[in-house]
This record gives C-alpha cells, structure tokens and sequence, in this order.
C-alpha cells in the first residue's frame, strides 16, 4: 500500500518536456503514456532539431531527436525528462523507408533513444524524394486513380498522420528508460 501510494505520489509530479509543439505528436505521446499508464505533465517547446526539414539517414533523424529533447529540457528545466520525436526517412539499398526516432534525455545526462519499424515507402513517394522534394508538400497525388483501393488509402493515412511510427518510437523509448531505473 504505501509503495503505491509513493509511486502515485511520484508520477502524479512527473513532468515531461517534450521538443514539439506538433498537437499530433503530442496526442501520440499521450496515448503511449496513458497505455503503459504513466501519468505525467506534458510541456511543449517550440525548439528545432538542427537538421534537415527532410532528415533522409537514421544518423541523422538519431540526432534531429536527440537534439530535440536535449533543447526541450533545457527549456523546462524542472522537467524529469526531456523527449525529442523525430520521423525521417532512411534509403535501404536502393529504397527509402520511413521511420521515427524518439530520444528520452534526464538530468542526470541518461540519454535513451528508439526507432519505430521501418516502412518502404510506395513508388511514388520514392520518386518525390529522389526528385529532391519535400514529401509533405506532395502526399496529394498518391490516391489520384486509385479510387476505393482501401489498401492504398490505408498506406496514405500511415504516411500523412505517421502514428504508426510515432507510437511505437515513443513507446520503445519510454519502456526502455524506465525498465532499469
């Protein structure tokens, strides 16, 4: 009883700063935290990741997140933790995929990060980041043909909303931070 009396007193005063003020990022976050049943204070901060729009190499969506949560806990500094989410893109031999990276930084300098699954992206996604584009400025011509094709419209909502990666980089993260500490 007194044991979880203490936990509960601990987390009810956990705070988390996390390196975005994406509303989509955020609720991702909270929806990983109330299903490992973390409660927790969320702050955003509006902070930058110091790399590409478009990060297209693990390193350096690795380091977009990491320099996210380190600027977020810098920000919020009576924050526990600070937690940087970042999606990018990663070219697999001849193929980019996609994927999200989410790093927890404390303290005490601890720094823990997470990659969500790695998706290959559909030809024609391939082709916009090949052609140097900005793949959010051109998701609209994906389903152009393709009409009731539910599998086509299902991989369109998993690369517009990007929970998918978002969760399972977030979740990763926290349940490795937390399982030896």
């Amino acid at each position: 009883w007194i044991y979880n009396f203490l936990e509960r007193e601990i987390m009810d005063k956990f705070t988390i700063a996390v390196g975005t003020t994406s509303k989509q990022k955020i609720d991702y976050l909270k929806e990983v935290m109330k299903d490992i049943g973390i409660e927790a204070t969320i702050l955003s901060s509006n902070v930058e990741s110091n790399v590409s729009g478009q990060p297209l190499t693990k390193e350096e969506t690795t380091q977009g997140s990491i320099n996210r949560a380190k600027s977020a806990l810098k920000e919020h500094k009576n924050a526990n933790i600070g937690i940087g989410i970042e999606v990018g893109y990663h070219k697999n031999k001849k193929d980019y995929e996609m994927f999200c990276c989410a790093t927890i930084i404390d303290n005490k300098g601890r720094c823990v990060s997470a990659h969500s699954h790695f998706f290959k992206l559909p030809k024609y996604h391939q082709e916009r980041i090949n052609e140097g584009k900005y793949l959010a400025h051109h998701l609209d011509e994906y389903l152009k043909g393709k009409n009731n094709n539910k599998i086509k419209e299902y991989i369109d909502y998993v690369i517009r909303k990007r929970k998918p990666f978002i969760y399972e980089a977030c979740r990763s993260a926290i349940l490795t931070y937390f399982k030896d500490d």
